[in-house]
């Protein structure tokens, strides 16, 4: 994958996540959307690069209401690349044979609603400097 999960572009999270909270984490560089757990940040942590495309087709799927963990009882493969299962008791999201990427429920219920209610976490919300920056 393009990018470099390390350079520019700015982690952000759902304002539902509250301050203290972990939640879905993700950057775009202006090519790549890189995800990761806020409770452990790369680079200590795994992360995910897709592709914008991949990530549209994730939030599509969100605002369909495809990724609840109800939903998720089966492992379900996004834009042939993105596997998303659930366990019972985390969200797992990998791509290829990167590690996984956890969230508990919480953290990924936090996730779905703020890009269901909130409009979080489009390409242009993921490029966007934060006011608390």
């Amino acid at each position: 994958m393009v990018g470099d999960r390390h350079s520019c572009g700015i982690w952000r999270k759902s304002a539902r996540s509250g301050v203290q909270s972990n939640c879905v984490e993700a950057r775009f560089d202006g090519t790549t959307i890189w995800l990761h757990n806020s409770n452990t940040p790369s680079p200590q942590g795994p992360s995910i690069a897709i592709t914008p495309k991949t990530w549209l087709t994730l939030l599509d799927q969100v605002q369909a209401g495809n990724l609840t963990p109800r939903k998720l009882n089966s492992p379900t493969l996004l834009a042939d690349r993105l596997l998303i299962g659930f366990d019972g008791e985390h969200i797992t999201l990998q791509d290829n044979d990167t590690p996984a990427v956890r969230y508990t429920l919480d953290e990924w219920h936090a996730f779905l609603d703020g890009v269901s209610h909130d409009g979080e976490f489009t390409l242009s919300w993921l490029l966007d400097t934060p006011a608390n920056a």
